[in-house]
């Protein structure tokens, strides 16, 4: 099926913005005279051409359409217009849908119905198409009851003439296609209006002033802004992902769509009654668009229920039939690349239910990652590196996630290697480049202090040059590893005086063998050790410095090109996680979930939508700095929604298996094999490890133009 460009797409997203504000200009219009606009707006859909995409294939532009009528409050019922053409396009009827003569609304209901209740639109439809089962039947409206409600328009209970228009035994695939576009078209909607609620609470951040300054720089404003964001933003990405499995006919296509409808749903609604609460008083009286798309966002969602699947919810799905997560593919040379990699990993049957660092069993691994050049994979070639894109880099770092097997070094090589390479003399490069390409090279990092964590800029650690050397003071924290490091990659202040503060850091790469240096062991909650050093005295010769003085603000952010790689990483050990289980619950899947309609159940889909949210939030960021897009907001978004998971993922999993799945690996017949109760522990390092989720929040905030 045939794929709108981003400029067609764009100029298809004007033509209806064009048409909806001369016809139904905001969200209040559902409150004024909707009836009589809503009639208009489907003839001007007939005339443009709307009704009729199903001819082409084009799912992305009717979706498109849908959500920016979502964005009014608009009920105009494209999907279903566009529905009724798929499964009668054939028939006489066909092209009277395409023109508007026949105005169909889809019903999941039986066939025989007289009365359907809860109907979109039915003031301007003159049809319902009812599917069930295996067979489609286009009956008309005789009479139409508007229902008070929270809808508005009103849902209506429609009265069906006796009469066929046209029926059709089209078969159980086809009518369940039906349901899910009808689906993914609610969700779109109701993103669409979540989306613009959450627009407009922007702007209102901005603008309010309280207290003396804008309410916008009170973090508990600017935070439920980046959620937000990066809730849309994922629920967007995530129905894009459906559209593209469907119109290129893929196999997983349904579970593409119900994944989707499964994030979509409920991040519209927390968007909205985020931005209520944002919007406060001003946004709670219908003269303000927000009653309106309130409205809408959760009618909407609500009615997903009316049109429910055979195959069920997501975890039905993945459960039932032993299906796993759709693939996000990166790109013919990527998943070229990937299958080597599974190939090379298979070879060593690795097979544990936690890595460990420094487990000696992986020595060989390793041993066998650098001889196929996959530690340096992305050094240029001088360097003894592949130049890999930023695809295969992500592709490796899934793969050995998933396999849970060691790629002990990386950090060393990704972190150091390439500030290295990027700010080092050529001397520090010949000296320091083949030690950290080996794979081994055991350093620690001297980032965090006692009152320094995620706000690196305000580290106290001093170090001042004397002749040839620079003397340290001061203390860092949390240096995973220190215990047994050689080196420290060590950031230092170097001009307290200076003007914004981080212009006057310094970083050093340098042994720790010398006086003036002591380590305080620190047992985490994960069973891995982090230290306090303390430097008193420390002498560093200047050759150890990378970068130039006072410019190790730079040096450091050379580190964040690997963010996207490193948060792929993350969403590939949840995913291992959640295929752990999985297989745990085929072995009684009844009598450890129970049937359909479990809370059990409704808890995995959840967990499973929440995943591929962020799975896909990484795929794009990835996508986007391979072709140059610069930084992207997805990359911290992914670290917001991933982070949270894998803390709830890890807590659900003691739910579903009960206190087994909180005995560790050494205990045999353990669910997950005492992966669960690790990576529970471990989680809350996801979430505060690497710049914390509220400083992702942060990030995402200032990006969105809120004030400090």
């Amino acid at each position: 099926m045939p794929t709108l460009t981003r400029d067609e797409r764009d100029a298809f997203v004007e033509s209806v913005d064009g048409e909806l504000r001369r016809l139904w200009p905001s969200a209040t219009a559902a409150g004024g005279d909707p009836d009589t606009a809503l009639t208009e707006l489907w003839s001007v859909a007939a005339a443009q051409g709307w009704t009729g995409l199903a001819a082409d294939g084009a799912i992305d532009a009717t979706i498109a359409a849908v959500t920016r009528l979502g964005r009014m409050a608009c009920v105009l019922p494209l999907v279903d217009a566009n529905v009724a053409l798929e499964l009668f396009g054939t028939d006489p009827v066909g092209e009277q849908i395409v023109n508007g003569v026949i105005r169909p609304v889809v019903a999941a209901a039986a066939v025989d119905a007289t009365v359907v209740r809860s109907v979109d639109a039915a003031v301007a439809a003159t049809h319902v198409l009812l599917v069930d089962g295996d067979r489609a039947v286009l009956r008309p409206i005789a009479t139409r009851t508007p229902t008070v409600g929270l809808a508005l328009p009103s849902w209506s209970e429609v009265t069906l003439a006796p009469e066929v228009t046209a029926e059709s035994t089209v078969g159980v695939d086809p009518v369940e296609r039906a349901k899910q576009l009808v689906r993914l078209g609610l969700a779109a909607r109701a993103v669409g209006a979540a989306e613009r609620a959450w627009e407009l609470s922007l702007a209102h951040a901005k603008e309010r002033v309280a207290f003396g300054k804008p309410i916008g720089s009170f973090q508990a404003v600017s935070h439920r802004a980046a959620d937000g964001a990066t809730d849309i933003t994922a629920a967007r990405h995530l129905i894009e992902e459906a559209v593209a499995a469907l119109q290129a006919g893929r196999s997983d296509s349904g579970l593409a769509c119900e994944l989707a409808v499964a994030f979509a749903g409920p991040a519209a609604i927390r968007t909205q009654f985020g931005a209520q609460h944002t919007l406060a008083a001003s946004g709670y009286f219908e003269e303000h668009e927000a009653p309106w798309l309130f409205r809408r966002v959760n009618a909407d969602i609500c009615r997903l229920d009316a049109f429910p699947l055979a195959a069920g919810e997501v975890a039905d799905v993945l459960i039932e039939t032993g299906a796993r997560l759709p693939a996000l593919e990166l790109g013919e040379d990527a998943e070229a690349f990937r299958a080597e990699v599974r190939k090379f990993l298979g070879e060593y049957g690795n097979d544990v239910a936690v890595r460990h660092i420094g487990d000696p069993a992986g020595a060989v691994i390793i041993e066998g990652a650098r001889d196929h050049g996959y530690l340096t994979l992305a050094w240029p070639q001088e360097y003894g590196g592949a130049e890999a894109s930023v695809e295969r880099q992500t592709v490796l770092g899934e793969e050995f996630s998933y396999a849970r097997a060691p790629l002990t070094g990386k950090a060393a090589i990704d972190l150091l290697g390439t500030a290295v390479i990027r700010h080092g003399t050529d001397e520090q490069k010949k000296r320091l480049l083949p030690l950290i390409g080996r794979g081994d090279f055991p350093f620690y990092l001297g980032y965090s202090e006692p009152e320094t964590g995620s706000d690196l800029a305000a580290l106290r650690t001093r170090a001042v040059r004397d002749g040839d050397e620079w003397i340290v003071d001061g203390r860092k924290m949390w240096g995973t590893g220190a215990h047994t490091a050689e080196w420290v990659w060590l950031a230092a202040r170097t001009d307290p005086a200076a003007s914004p503060p981080h212009a006057g850091i310094t970083v050093f790469l340098t042994r720790v063998d010398r006086p003036g240096f002591e380590v305080q062991q620190h047992r985490a909650l994960s069973g891995e050790i982090s230290c306090s050093t303390f430097f008193d005295g420390f002498r560093i010769p200047d050759s150890d410095r990378i970068g130039e003085v006072n410019g190790g603000w730079k040096v450091i952010t050379t580190a964040l090109a690997q963010e996207r790689v490193l948060m792929a990483n993350v969403a590939a050990d949840i995913r291992r996680l959640l295929d752990d289980m999985l297989d745990e619950i085929a072995k009684d899947p009844d009598g450890i979930v129970g049937g359909r309609g479990s809370a059990k159940r409704a808890l995995i889909t959840e967990l499973a939508a929440r995943l591929q949210a962020a799975r896909v939030l990484v795929d794009v960021s990835i996508r986007a700095t391979s072709a140059g897009a610069g930084v992207r907001l997805e990359a911290p978004m992914a670290k917001i929604i991933a982070s949270l998971l894998h803390e709830d993922f890890s807590e659900a999993a003691l739910r579903i298996f009960g206190p087994a799945a909180a005995l560790g690996e050494t205990v045999t017949d353990v669910p997950g094999r005492g992966a669960f109760e690790y990576n529970l522990r471990f989680s809350i390092m996801q979430v505060v490890g690497g710049g914390t989720i509220d400083i992702q929040r942060n990030l995402v905030a200032r990006s969105l133009g809120l004030p400090r």
